[in-house]
């Protein structure tokens, strides 16, 4: 998470009886040396989201050096950059013919707008729209017993975000 400090550990990497000089630790991964020191263990905390690699170039008493590097990602978790449920996912019967609806389905962005949105009818994929869309309409929804609706963001590669869904009841009569 950002704001966590994070230590790096090199300790048990080392060869056995290998002294060292000094440690240069790039925590993130830019080139640029931003600690020095004896220890083969560093702390840093990244204040802000962050993917990339952190390096350390260890040099030896006895000449030579070695480096050893690590990935790392700092963030809410790894679901980072996936699309927030939408809020306010409501659902409106638009035309009924027996237990057959049609119905439009609308819901808000919690974050930032997805690249589309998916459709669901009780989990199943029932149809795509664009991500600056806010509503759409849905026919031959089955309404013998209660409909699960949902409505799930997706990024340009497809990542799927949080879903959020309303129930429509069963049509009775």
């Amino acid at each position: 998470m950002p704001g966590q400090e994070i230590i790096f550990d090199v300790s048990a990497s080392l060869p056995t009886g290998v002294s060292t000089a000094r440690y240069e630790w790039d925590f993130d991964g830019d080139g640029v040396i931003d600690e020095v020191g004896p220890v083969p263990v560093a702390a840093h905390t990244f204040n802000q989201v962050f993917e990339g690699t952190a390096e350390v170039r260890i040099t030896f008493f006895g000449g030579g050096s070695s480096t050893a590097s690590a990935a790392v990602h700092i963030g809410r978790g790894p679901r980072d950059g996936l699309p927030a449920a939408p809020l306010n996912v409501t659902v409106v019967v638009t035309a009924d013919a027996g237990d057959v609806s049609t119905v439009q389905i609308s819901w808000e962005p919690s974050g930032t707008e997805p690249y589309r949105w998916g459709l669901t009818v009780d989990g199943i994929p029932a149809g795509m729209v664009e991500g600056n869309e806010r509503t759409a309409s849905m026919t031959d929804v089955h309404r013998g017993s209660a409909v699960e609706i949902g409505v799930v963001g997706f990024t340009a590669g497809m990542g799927m975000g949080e879903p959020a869904s309303v129930t429509l009841p069963a049509r009775e009569g």
